[in-house]
């Protein structure tokens, strides 16, 4: 496994926690979205060759448990972590789990939270590598190539990481103009996940 991407699970509560929505929280009336932005990332790792694992841990009921094993036995070289802000310090908890198991995994966080507080989410744990800011499939997919090749991450656009102690901004990302350029991301639900997990009032 190249890259784990991940919806991390709830660890302190149970039902499904929709980070997607407007207002992330546990949702009681059924409605669950799909990691959408999780699986446009997926798909554009895929396209280039890598081999991704894609899970919904809250649609699924995965426990923290079963991820801590899929990193001891397949040992990704890059992991991203889907994060909220009422979730933000659970996420950070499975950031530094994840690190603990394997040392060498490179853990991004991304997400709104992150890319509204990108200084102050990567002060929160020395578990946390870098913070892929808004549009991040492309600056996730450069992440992977320089990983790949061992080379540096200075000149990655849309990437908060630290450094020697230091903080390092690098350059901003431009939006996605081509949006051709973006798989479709039905087909990597098909690959991935589970349709019947999630229900949406308004698609139905």
């Amino acid at each position: 496994m190249d890259a784990l991407v991940i919806n991390p699970p709830l660890l302190s509560q149970f039902g499904k926690f929709s980070r997607e929505q407007r207002s992330p929280a546990i949702t009681k009336s059924g409605t669950l979205y799909y990691p959408m932005w999780l699986s446009y990332a997926t798909g554009v790792l895929e396209n280039h060759g890598f081999h991704v694992k894609l899970l919904d841990c809250p649609a699924d009921n995965i426990p923290l448990k079963y991820v801590g094993t899929l990193i001891k036995n397949n040992k990704p070289r890059l992991v991203i972590i889907n994060t909220s802000t009422p979730s933000i310090y659970n996420d950070v908890e499975v950031a530094e789990l994840i690190k603990s198991i394997n040392p060498d995994t490179f853990v991004v966080l991304v997400g709104p939270h992150v890319s509204a507080l990108p200084e102050d989410s990567l002060c929160m744990s020395e578990a946390i590598d870098a913070i892929a800011i808004y549009e991040y499939e492309y600056t996730i997919l450069d992440i992977a190539k320089a990983l790949r090749n061992n080379e540096t991450i200075s000149n990655i656009q849309g990437l908060y990481y630290r450094t020697n102690g230091n903080i390092i901004k690098n350059k901003m990302r431009e939006f996605v103009k081509d949006l051709n350029s973006i798989p479709f991301v039905s087909r990597v639900y098909q690959r991935h996940l589970n349709y019947k997990n999630y229900f949406y009032a308004h698609s139905h």
